[in-house]
């Protein structure tokens, strides 16, 4: 039930996300960055000194083919579908349909069944998961509303495609949880495959966005800031 209750949280942080254009809440492009670096760190010092490194100590090569699974699964669909983190209202670079759809709805679907395996293989874990989930959860749901704004979405069906992607937060926590691990070497696998997914997203998603604006050098601060503060609970977890 603790599991859930987190995947309602990343749910939550998705539609929060969403909400600020669909709104007309002001929110300034600075915030955003700095936003989007810091949850980047996040995200990616969760998946490269907790995830990745408990797959690979518990799994050995099996956690890094594990880890490379779900780096490249990503890409491959992504790259595949067209789909890409975008802010902009004139974003016009990218294919919107229902191929996207589905690819920003399989992130949010990876982002529940992360919370899930990653609690049931350590609880602190899970901790760290949850965190950087709701983070990198907010700036997504963003951008998702962004995208479908400026493809000529409705607001109402901007609402409704928002719930339906935030839900599937939900599915995956449910379907982590449903998947019989019986044996620790396996859920150590879906661990991997989960920071690998992290791997991706903050690598190809978030820091390229963090990253748009150049003049700022509270960037690569933020980013810091938050990388090294999950690097230093690893330590402090040891």
């Amino acid at each position: 039930m603790q599991v859930i209750l987190f995947a309602v949280l990343a749910a939550g942080s998705t539609v929060v996300g969403g909400a600020i254009p669909l709104l007309h809440k002001p929110l300034s492009e600075r915030n955003l960055t700095l936003l989007v670096a810091f949850s980047a760190g996040v995200l990616l010092s969760t998946g490269l000194n907790h995830m990745i490194a408990e797959s690979v100590r518990a799994a050995g090569h099996w956690g890094a083919l594990a880890v490379s699974t779900g780096f490249l699964t990503l890409y491959c669909y992504e790259k595949v579908s067209m789909v890409h983190a975008c802010r902009e209202h004139d974003c016009t670079a990218h294919h919107f349909g229902p191929a996207a759809l589905v690819g920003m709805g399989f992130h949010s679907l990876l982002d529940g069944f992360a919370i899930a395996v990653s609690f049931e293989f350590e609880p602190t874990l899970g901790l760290l998961v949850i965190a950087a989930v709701i983070l990198h959860r907010i700036p997504t749901g963003f951008s998702t509303v962004c995208i479908m704004l400026s493809h000529k979405f409705s607001e109402k069906r901007a609402w409704r495609v928002l719930s339906a992607i935030a839900g599937l937060a939900i599915l995956g926590a449910v379907a982590g949880l449903a998947i019989p691990f019986n044996d620790p070497f396996y859920l150590s696998l879906a661990v991997g495959l989960s920071g690998g997914t992290f791997l991706y997203i903050s690598t190809s998603d978030l820091l390229p966005m963090a990253h748009e604006n150049n003049q700022d050098y509270r960037v690569p601060i933020f980013f810091l800031i938050g990388f090294l503060g999950v690097l230093a609970a690893s330590f402090l977890h040891d």
